[in-house]
């Protein structure tokens, strides 16, 4: 399962809610049919029926079988969860950061600097965050310093420009 926001609250009387995406950019739950929203560690699966942008960070959602304010404040604090084989396939040298996370890095000589723990985005370009157990590397996801992913193999490699691991 893929966390991609939270339930903030109803929104009007007939049960539509309002949801607020961990990546307000993100079109992907416009390509999905279904979603889950766990609670307390419950998850249940609603069908999606409808969504409309409110403003800049929230969403208006309207699931199946929610047809009421009640109903709809119930929802309050879910977290919105996709299945990752709903997930679209990413896009030619795009990545979902849940990808990305607990790989291991390499220099392109082969040797290891630690594992991708946290991404965060400048605007500009993402970060990974890379960790071992001695030393911190913030590493520019841009084509002058990423060489190759594989995420199947779980390994990604870099080529440090001037700076980066000093």
């Amino acid at each position: 399962m893929l966390r991609v926001g939270r339930i903030t609250g109803a929104h009007g009387l007939k049960g539509a809610i309002r949801f607020r995406p961990d990546n307000p950019a993100s079109d992907t739950l416009e390509q999905v049919a279904r979603v889950f929203l766990e609670s307390a560690g419950q998850a249940r699966e609603f069908r999606l029926t409808g969504m409309t942008r409110l403003n800049a960070t929230t969403l208006r959602i309207t699931l199946e079988g929610v047809a009421d304010v009640n109903a709809a404040e119930s929802l309050k604090g879910a977290l919105v969860m996709l299945a990752t084989e709903d997930v679209p396939a990413a896009k030619p040298g795009e990545f979902y950061y849940y990808e990305a996370i607990g790989c291991e890095v390499f220099l392109t000589d082969g040797s290891r600097i630690g594992m991708i723990e946290e991404i965060f985005s400048t605007g500009a370009h993402d970060i990974w965050v890379v960790r071992d157990s001695e030393r911190e590397v913030l590493v520019p996801v841009i084509e002058d310093v990423v060489k190759a992913m594989d995420f199947a193999a779980r390994r990604v490699t870099i080529e440090a420009i001037p700076g980066l691991l000093d």
